[in-house]
């Protein structure tokens, strides 16, 4: 279902989600594959495919490992015959500390990295300012994200074979709605850090759920830059692309009240099961070429936001870009070279 529109429909959602989505089918034997926040939800589910898709190594990143040991022994019990090794990492995207520690412990201890599929998000609208001085789901959906990516993009590339048919993959879970990001943050495109400032204002944006559809705009930014930047310096050894799982029962929506009830009743209806958001990460992560630097949906390519497209939106993301780029740079010398 190629789509050649920037726009998102209620009636084009409601028929995307009732969609019946390719069930992975692509061999990942001898391959070692690393998904963030897979201990519940998409995330778990789209472990279960790379083992029972013969996965060497399965790598499961989560916040608090006793849920990943919960999240290891059942996917094993529903696969007992299976030989892939499953390993257990800490992680806290809320802290760069975390991100660091955990991708220089993959960088030191896996030998070899073919997939990487950050799924770990936040979606609340709470207002919370990290330790580390940034909002929590601009730092966790954006900044740890992005940081992330960067750090594990090299030990990554380490796995092109151009005998293989399967080449190596970050995939970043975003969401389709990105569509209806306001975005009223870019008129400070101008100003240095000027749009990730105005995110990190509460008086800017507030506590609306708008911030997290903005997020998953950047994520999307994020993701065509990086591509660029593969395409200039790795010469199409790795894949860059980003995903949206869909509407989907999971734990994501953590609200009360009110914006719970609506959210449950809204999902209750359109949602698909997490095993079926899954199926999108697995076909963004082996589509090779096609994927990258795309914006990935309902398992196929599909046309990302006129806020992404349009002249304006290419812009701004490269203007967002540079402002991460700004930021995690001062964190860490080694990002700098992808800026």
């Amino acid at each position: 279902m190629a789509t050649q529109t920037g726009k998102m429909t209620v009636g084009r959602f409601i028929k995307e989600q009732r969609l019946n989505l390719i069930v992975p089918s692509a061999s990942l034997d001898g391959k070692t594959v690393l998904i963030t926040g897979a201990n519940t939800g998409v995330g778990l589910e789209a472990a279960r495919h790379c083992v029972r898709l013969n996965a060497a190594h399965v790598i499961i990143a989560v916040r608090t490992l006793s849920k990943g040991e919960a999240a290891k022994e059942e996917i094993l019990k529903s696969q007992p015959e299976s030989k892939t090794t499953i390993s257990l990492y800490s992680v806290d995207y809320s802290s760069f500390a975390s991100v660091k520690a955990f991708a220089d412990k993959i960088i030191a201890e896996i030998p070899k990295l073919d997939i990487a599929i950050l799924n770990a998000g936040i979606n609340t609208m709470d207002w919370k300012v990290t330790a580390d001085g940034w909002e929590q789901v601009l730092q966790v959906n954006v900044l740890s994200t992005a940081y992330l990516s960067l750090l594990l993009v090299p030990k990554i590339r380490e796995s092109y074979n151009n005998a293989s048919t399967l080449l190596p993959a970050l995939v970043i879970v975003t969401s389709d709605t990105h569509y209806w990001a306001s975005f009223k943050q870019r008129r400070m495109a101008g100003e240095e850090l000027g749009i990730l400032k105005a995110m990190n204002n509460q008086k800017e944006t507030g506590g609306s759920m708008d911030k997290y559809m903005i997020s998953k705009l950047l994520e999307i930014y994020f993701v065509r830059e990086l591509s660029k930047w593969v395409d200039r310096n790795y010469k199409g050894e790795v894949v860059i692309t980003g995903v949206n799982p869909g509407l989907c029962h999971s734990e994501l929506i953590r609200e009360t009240g009110l914006v719970k009830l609506v959210g449950d009743t809204f999902k209750w209806i359109f949602a698909r099961t997490a095993e079926e958001g899954s199926r999108n990460y697995l076909w963004a992560a082996t589509a090779g070429r096609e994927a990258h630097g795309q914006y990935v949906s309902s398992c196929e390519v599909q046309r990302a936001a006129d806020t992404v497209t349009s002249e304006e939106g290419q812009k701004l993301g490269a203007k967002v870009y540079q402002e991460i780029g700004q930021v995690l740079g001062e964190l860490d010398g080694r990002v700098k070279i992808f800026f």
